[in-house]
Order: C-alpha cells, then sequence, then structure tokens
C-alpha cells in the first residue's frame, strides 16, 4: 500500500493504524509517500506501522525498487511464518508422543496414593516421571532431568526412560546395577554429550521399606504431615548419568511408616522464577508441604503447584517441572 499523509477528511497516519487494526490488511506492507521531510513526521510513520518512508518529489525507478525490496521481504517473512506453523506442528506431535510414554494409571495398592504431574516449558519435556509395577508386587517409580532443554532432551529423556524400564526389570531390586548398566550403555551410544539426573526407587508396599538411589538428583523430601518440621531430604548416592564411564552409584533404604510423605521433583520447582529473577527455592517447598490444608497426597501436590504459580505469577516458565507424591495411608 501506497499512502500519503495530507488526505481530506484523514491523515494518512490515521489510515495506516486502521489497516494495521483490520484482519485483511494487517500484513500488508504500508510505504508512506509524501512531502513533510520533518523528522517528527518520519518517525510517525514508522510509529503507526510503516515499512517505508519516500520523500516528493521522487523518482519513478526509486519507487519501483523499494516497492520491490518490500515485497520480496513480505514473500521471505511468509515463508518463514509457515515453517514456524509447520515446526510448532511437529513439536506438538513429539509432545504428544512423549506423553504416551508416562502411566496413564496409578497403581492402585491398598494403603498407598500416588499422585504425579509434569508441567512442560515448551512443547516436549526433557523432565520424566514414571510409576510402574515390578516383580513380587513392589513399585519402581523415579523423576528424572535431563540437563539441556528443547527436542535434543526430550529424544534423550526417551533413551534413558526406556533403558531404565529395561534394566529395572532385569535388576528389580537392585536401584545401583540399573544406574551402572544404564549408564554404560549412554556412554557406548551418546558418549558425555549429555547426561541425566535421576532419582529411582524400588517400594515394598507391604513393608514400606524403600530402596532407592540419588544420581545428582534434587534431593526427595520424606516426611509425615501430621508433624511436618520434621522433613527428611534423600541426598544424593552418585552423581548424574552420562559423565563418567566408570562411576557407581550406592543404593540406601529407608521404610516409609503409616502417615509417611515422599515428594519428589525437579529442579524446576525450586529454582522457578517470578518477574524479578528470584527463585522459588527449598525454604518456600517446604513452607508450601507444610502448610498445606489438604495433606492427601493429591492435596499436597495440588498445593504445591499452586504456590508455584502464585510465585511466578505472569513470568514465563522457564524449565520443566515433575513432581511425584508417595503416602502410605492407614486402610
Amino acid at each position: 500500500i501506497l499512502l500519503d499523509i495530507r488526505m481530506p477528511g484523514i491523515n494518512g497516519f490515521e489510515v495506516c493504524i486502521s489497516l494495521k487494526m483490520f484482519a485483511p490488511t494487517h500484513d500488508i506492507p504500508v510505504i508512506f509517500i509524501s512531502a513533510l521531510d520533518d523528522i517528527a513526521d518520519k518517525v510517525r510513520a514508522f510509529e503507526v506501522g510503516g515499512v517505508d518512508y519516500i520523500t516528493k518529489p521522487f523518482q519513478y525507478e526509486e519507487v519501483i525498487a523499494r516497492v520491490e525490496t518490500h515485497l520480496a521481504l513480505r514473500r521471505l517473512q511468509r515463508e518463514l511464518e509457515r515453517s514456524n506453523q509447520k515446526m510448532a506442528r511437529e513439536l506438538a506431535l513429539a509432545g504428544e508422543v512423549q506423553a504416551t510414554f508416562l502411566p496413564q494409571k496409578m497403581p492402585d495398592i491398598d494403603g498407598w496414593q500416588f499422585t504425579v504431574t509434569l508441567q512442560p516449558a515448551r512443547e516436549t519435556s526433557g523432565d520424566l516421571y514414571d510409576v510402574f509395577r515390578l516383580p513380587e508386587g513392589h513399585i519402581g517409580f523415579l523423576v528424572a532431568d535431563v540437563v539441556d532443554k528443547g527436542v535434543s532432551a526430550a529424544l534423550f529423556m526417551a533413551l534413558a526412560w526406556s533403558m531404565i524400564r529395561t534394566y529395572a526389570a532385569e535388576f528389580p531390586n537392585q536401584p545401583e546395577k540399573v544406574f551402572a548398566e544404564v549408564n554404560r550403555r549412554i556412554m557406548e551410544d551418546i558418549g558425555a554429550q549429555q547426561f541425566v539426573t535421576i532419582y529411582y526407587g524400588v517400594l515394598d508396599p507391604n513393608s514400606g521399606s524403600l530402596t532407592y538411589c540419588n544420581a545428582g538428583h534434587t534431593p526427595p523430601i520424606l516426611f509425615n504431615p501430621q508433624d511436618p518440621k520434621e522433613m527428611r531430604k534423600l541426598t544424593r548416592t552418585g552423581i548424574p548419568l552420562g559423565i563418567f564411564e566408570e562411576s557407581t552409584w550406592e543404593s540406601k533404604v529407608v521404610t516409609l511408616s503409616f502417615g509417611d510423605t515422599l515428594v519428589m521433583c525437579t529442579d524446576g520447582i525450586t529454582e522457578a522464577q517470578n518477574s524479578q529473577e528470584d527463585f522459588f527455592g527449598e525454604q518456600r517447598l517446604f513452607e508450601a508441604l507444610q502448610a498445606s490444608p489438604d495433606t492427601t497426597a493429591k492435596g499436597m501436590r495440588d498445593n504445591l503447584l499452586t504456590r508455584v504459580g502464585e510465585f511466578t505469577a505472569n513470568a514465563h516458565q522457564y524449565d520443566d517441572i515433575a513432581l511425584v507424591v508417595v503416602q502410605r495411608y492407614i486402610s
């Protein structure tokens, strides 16, 4: 659109504003052609949405050259928009496929509650949770975080998840061997290019015994909502997977008594930021769990996510969030 500024009834600036507010003409390039040569008029032309400004008197060849330039730019912009839309569709599909890896239904075990959440920051996630059955009635569960973002992190996570499932079935009561085998495969197949932090536990629902390994992951919190001041962190028992080939991990054992709750999350919660770039942090995590009005597994999960949402408000979600809450209750 070639647009003058001085016109009867309405000036060119007002016309351009109307064009940019009308969907069919919003993206059409507007070139102002005017005898006005004041810098304020030129600045105003660009402020209202013009892409160029030609001063009268003008040369015909100059106008044609500028029109061709902006039409070429518009064609490139449309191609870029189509490419971005295609990529967005493909990423959305990848996210849907990745979501199928996650368990759709939690184990139904008398005396136990399992609740989970995954909130990706993008279409795909480098975080993961899993809850699955093992031999002898045991339950395996994990929370993991690839130290990267985007599609590459999602692909690496899918690989790590599939290998953990494979070796968990082979070594159902030995998390340290599961980690050793998964680490060996990562180093053989990928090399030290990406690594993943994982907390993996094997629960005996009858006794409440939990055997676990923590490969550099955010320490889960074990506590009883009836005495929330006593909080125990299940700290790291080894480094993340995918760093050194000869790494080893130590298994530890704790017992979940009646009323005990285990909260496992990725650092997307503790490192959630508000608009002032403050972190949610470990202390706010503790306070949210201690102050939860609903002490069921689901209630504490929902309360924690609400607290994180209130803290970050309208700030952009920078990192993925995975959360698993396991609770033993008197049935």
